[in-house]
């Protein structure tokens, strides 16, 4: 049995992104060039500073933010408000008419001290939607038609549930589960790419994205259902409903989705003499393939209000998934001078079925001391996925069969368990202590059977070469503090520190192998907030994170992914440091919600991959990590909000990213030679919406640049998608969605090292027309004009066609959570959604 343990401590990294270069510029002018009494385009978000906030800075509003005020009973009242926005306790205490109230016009993303939050409400294409399709939508995040998750160009993206981890948006099928999640169930979408002390590195060191599920906050019951039909045999429904009475509350909602990827690709590749870069051999291999999907998705919450100050909560959630791909292609190999070796068909057909569970079990205690509550959770999640893949080969020309027709089987289980316990109350009048522990344990097994046909015998007999087996159980241990307090009125800061002790075993259960890992980290994390005039914002975000090698990095034994690639891991692997800064500043401008975001990320020492053909068949592409170097990316994040451009009801979101990335990879002979590669990276994403009477039109353009991927680079390309709304009546609206308006959208990589050279080019973003129904039941006001469920007790209700907002509606609302950190949140910052 081998030992291997690695120590690290934290240093600090950075992040990036990009933008485009001909039509965005005109309409970020044109933005500018508006009318100076546009209004904002999302709503202000509500900020009501707790017993446990400073005083608000007088005269001085929050960006974009109204100031509320508060006192006696109505300050009780904001804060049973608070814990019903954020699933705390309901006091119950003080509800009157007395409560200051705060106009809210639409739904844009909240600016809190870590984070930046997206409101989906007002995004009509949700019915159709899913959680990768609404990720698409939200500024410097990219989604792949994989799944595949990237921010600001970095795709070590950890997404979580509720502020936890589960187990289904973790590993290789977390792309199937995306894809497969229906966007109806999120309330909104909170971006953290500078994570702060409370946020564990078990799923990785990036960056965090957060999906809120709606919850019940109101008393009253409401439904509502959607079906959609598409093209191609797609489809999708989701149902949800909830109701609240006393100190009760359950929700649960139902989904089921069919989806078809299509797609064409072609693939050249050369393989290389590194004496002097002459082409020794190689291949070209064209093909179609289909890949329908099914999914059924179930969750439920219930709360219950013990007393004044308690609540009681649970979670379960199910899914399961079918998916299925059936691909076809032709295949051409050469040696020097062009020569053919093989020419052959292939044909593949895989079925990949997973099932998804999720468990969670909360109580919140509240003191009544100022600020002061204790939480306890629970949560246990797993995922199942067996996949069977069968391929068959039609040979032309026969010289040596290459391959044999066989069958390969994965079985992958993954469980996951959380406890964690947290605390805060006031200290020292105007300053907040938070502070938690957290026990994880995570456990994953992960076989491949491999049978090839015999060609004496015919049948199919195991290749042990080709089959693998490993596990591995992962302890974390972890504490973390957070301090944070306001001074001078204007200046808020907030500091944290969390510690990780981590142990991880890797076993070959075939190979009588078993590693052992032992990490331990001290991460730390600073934000501070300056406010100044009535809308400016200044805001500084920083924090260490670490990433620990996965299991398949480790794995030093071969792994075949198909017949033609592989896998190698490295057993000796160190993880990453990532220090991540951002600097922003938040206006208005015009009428124009504006946010400039500066950002830097810094990986070291970086793990990186090297490609090459395995010496005993060099037609498998073997890939296998290394440390070595550093990675810097830098940048800035731009975002413009238009309330009115132009029209009444027309508004715009325009959002972009430039960055410059660096990024080291080794000399693919040797591991003490590294090569630099570099690319400035651009992209942005539009989003215009358009309302009148009973209709409302929004397209979304969304252009990605270039990427380096390690040892290429991947091409730039641009997608549109278009939605009209009409609504048949205040409970009923009927939708078409079209996805890839112009059929654009084919990806390409280039791979180039010492040894290798692959182009590969995908055709796989088809036009999609889908049309769907959506009803809405239910409400505590009887108002049918109210979408989403009516008004809660002291909110008025004024005619459309005011500030043409989306909905036709703007309400005045109660006072509502003072945000992250006991309050300390100025609210607005200028980027929209």
């Amino acid at each position: 049995m081998n030992r291997i343990t690695s120590n690290t401590s934290p240093v600090l990294t950075s992040s990036g992104p990009g933008f485009t270069r001909k039509a965005l510029p005109a309409l970020l002018l044109s933005c500018f060039a508006a009318q100076p009494l546009f209004a904002q385009t999302a709503a202000p978000s509500v900020s009501a500073p707790s017993q446990a906030t400073a005083p608000a800075r007088a005269g001085a509003p929050a960006p974009a933010t109204p100031s509320i005020s508060k006192t006696g009973d109505a300050a009780k009242a904001a804060d049973a408000s608070k814990g019903a926005t954020t699933g705390q306790p309901d006091s119950q205490a003080g509800a009157t008419d007395e409560m200051a109230t705060v106009e809210v016009v639409a739904s844009r993303p909240t600016n809190k001290v870590d984070r930046d939050v997206y409101d989906l409400k007002n995004d009509i294409s949700l019915s159709n939607a899913s959680a990768a399709d609404v990720l698409n939508n939200v500024p410097s995040v990219t989604v792949d038609q994989d799944g595949s998750v990237a921010l600001r160009g970095n795709q070590n993206v950890q997404i979580m549930v509720n502020g936890k981890r589960d187990a289904q948006f973790q590993g290789q099928n977390r792309g199937d589960a995306l894809n497969s999640f229906p966007a109806e169930n999120i309330e909104s979408i909170e971006v953290i790419n500078v994570p702060g002390a409370e946020f564990g590195n078990e799923g990785g060191s990036g960056p965090i994205i957060n999906l809120v599920l709606k919850r019940n906050r109101k008393p009253g019951s409401r439904a509502s259902l959607s079906a959609n039909k598409a093209t191609a045999d797609r489809y999708n429904a989701f149902a949800n409903g909830e109701y609240a009475a006393g100190p009760y509350s359950i929700s649960g909602n139902i989904g089921v989705r069919k989806n078809v990827r299509t797609n064409r690709r072609d693939t050249e590749r050369e393989d290389l003499d590194p004496q002097n870069g002459d082409v020794i051999g190689g291949s070209h291999t064209q093909g179609d393939g289909r890949s329908p999907s099914q999914a059924v998705t179930l969750a439920s919450t219930l709360t219950y209000n013990v007393g004044e100050r308690d609540q009681a909560g649970a979670t379960v959630s199910y899914s399961k998934m079918q998916n299925e791909s059936d691909n076809v292609s032709s295949t051409l190999r050469f040696g020097r001078g062009m020569v053919p070796t093989a020419d052959f068909n292939s044909y593949s057909k895989s079925r990949s079925p997973a099932e998804n569970f999720g468990l969670g079990a909360s109580y919140l205690h509240r003191s009544g001391e100022p600020g002061e509550e204790l939480k306890f959770d629970a949560r246990y999640t797993g995922q199942k996925n067996n996949s069977d893949s069968d391929v068959i080969y039609d040979y032309r020309l026969l010289p040596t069969r290459v391959t044999a027709n066989n069958h390969r089987a994965t079985d992958r289980d993954n469980r996951i368990l959380d406890l964690t316990t947290d605390y805060q109350r006031v200290v020292w009048e105007t300053w907040l202590l938070k502070a938690g522990a957290k026990l994880a344990d995570s456990r994953n097994s992960n076989a491949t059977d491999y049978r090839a046909v015999n060609p004496v015998t015919g049948a199919y007999e195991p290749v042990p070469s080709r089959i693998s087996d490993f596990e591995t159980n992962d302890r974390n241990v972890a504490i973390y503090g957070i301090l944070s307090t306001k001074l001078l009125d204007d200046l808020q800061l907030q500091a944290g520190m969390r510690g990780e002790y981590t142990e991880m075993d890797v076993r070959q259960p075939l190979l009588n192998q078993e590693y052992k890992y032992h990490y331990m980290n001290w991460l730390p994390s600073l934000y501070a907030t300056y406010g100044f005039g009535d809308t400016a914002q200044l805001q500084l975000r920083a924090s260490r994170r670490i990433a620990r090698p996965n299991e398949r990095d480790l794995n030093p034994n071969l792994v075949y992914l198909s017949d033609f690639r592989a896998s190698q891991g490295n057993a000796n692997l160190e993880p990453v440091n990532n220090d991540l800064y951002e600097l922003a500043y938040r206006d208005r401008f015009f009428g124009v919600d504006s946010s400039f975001t500066l950002f830097k990320r810094r990986e070291s020492p970086l793990i990186g991959y090297r490609s090459y053909p395995l010496v005993s068949d060099p037609n498998v592409l073997v890939t296998s990590p290394i440390n070595f170097g550093a990675n810097d990316s830098t940048g800035v994040d731009l975002n413009f909000n238009v309330r009115k451009l132009f029209l009444q009801g027309l508004s715009a979101n325009l959002g972009a990213t430039i960055g410059n990335e660096k990024r080291a990879r080794v000399f693919n002979l040797s591991n003490n030679l590294i090569v630099e590669q570099s690319n400035r990276r651009e992209n942005a994403k539009l989003r215009l919406a358009y309302q009148f009477d009973a209709e409302s039109l929004q397209v979304n353009v969304r252009h990605n640049g270039a990427t380096l991927n390690g040892q290429g680079i991947n091409k730039a390309f641009t997608l549109t998608d278009f939605t009209w709304q009409h609504r048949m009546s205040p409970r009923m609206s009927l939708n078409l969605n079209v996805n890839n308006v112009f059929g654009t959208g084919n990806t390409g990589s280039f791979t180039e090292n010492e040894v290798l050279r692959v182009h590969n080019l995908a055709y796989n973003q088809p036009r999609i027309f889908s049309f769907g129904l959506r009803y809405q039941w239910g409400g505590v006001s009887g108002d049918e004009r109210i979408r989403n469920g009516g008004m809660r007790k002291g909110e008025k209700i004024f005619r459309d066609g005011k500030d043409g907002e989306s909905g036709g509606f703007r309400i005045r609302d109660k006072g509502g959570d003072g945000g992250n950190g006991g309050g300390f949140d100025r609210g607005g910052g200028g980027h929209g959604f």
